[in-house]
C-alpha cells in the first residue's frame, strides 16, 4: 500500500479523531463492501446498476481513449454519494480504506494473479473516491504512481 503525504496526515487524524457513531443501511452499500466483479470486452469492472449501459464491444473515443481509460472510469465510486449528509467525511474514508482492501482481496481471488490492477482511494477532506483499473503494458496508466506527491487529494494505492 502506498501513501502519499496528504492522505497520511488525512489517517492520521482519522485515528485520532473517532466519528465513527454512526449505522449504515448495507443495502443502500451492499454491492460496494461485497463487490462482484465480472469481465466484459477485455475489462473488469465492478458489477453496479449501470451495467445495462455499456455497449455490446469497447469502441475507443476522445473522453475514452482505450480500457484503462474507461475502467477507471466505470469503476470509480463516490463514497458520500451513498450516505446520508450527516456523516462525517473521515468516518466515510475509514470505510473506504477498509473497502479498497476488501475488493484487492476479491480482484486477487478471482482474477488469481492473471491480472495486475491499481486500486485508488483519493480524499479531500471532503470526498472519498474508489476506483480500480487494469495495469496494461500497452496503455498509458490512468495515474502516474511516480507522482504521487504532486496530486492536490490524499491518495492511497493498492497494487495487486
Amino acid at each position: 500500500m502506498k501513501t502519499n503525504a496528504k492522505m497520511k496526515q488525512h489517517i492520521d487524524s482519522v485515528k485520532t479523531d473517532s466519528k465513527d457513531n454512526f449505522s449504515i443501511d448495507l443495502t443502500r452499500v451492499e454491492n460496494i463492501i461485497f463487490p462482484k466483479f465480472f469481465e466484459w470486452d477485455g475489462c473488469v469492472l465492478l458489477s453496479q446498476v449501470r451495467n445495462g449501459e455499456l455497449p455490446n464491444n469497447f469502441l475507443p473515443n476522445q473522453f475514452v481513449p482505450d480500457r484503462t481509460a474507461l475502467e477507471a472510469d466505470y469503476n470509480h465510486i463516490h463514497l458520500n454519494d451513498i450516505f446520508d449528509e450527516g456523516v462525517h467525511p473521515d468516518a466515510i474514508l475509514n470505510i473506504g480504506i477498509k473497502t479498497l482492501e476488501v475488493w484487492a482481496a476479491v480482484l486477487y481471488k478471482q482474477f488469481n494473479g492473471r491480472r495486475k490492477f491499481l486500486l485508488i482511494l483519493s480524499y479531500d477532506s471532503e470526498e472519498v473516491v474508489l476506483r480500480f483499473y487494469t495495469v496494461r503494458q500497452n496503455e498509458v496508466p490512468w495515474l502516474d504512481t511516480s507522482k504521487l506527491e504532486s496530486y492536490l487529494d490524499g491518495l492511497m494505492l493498492i497494487e495487486i
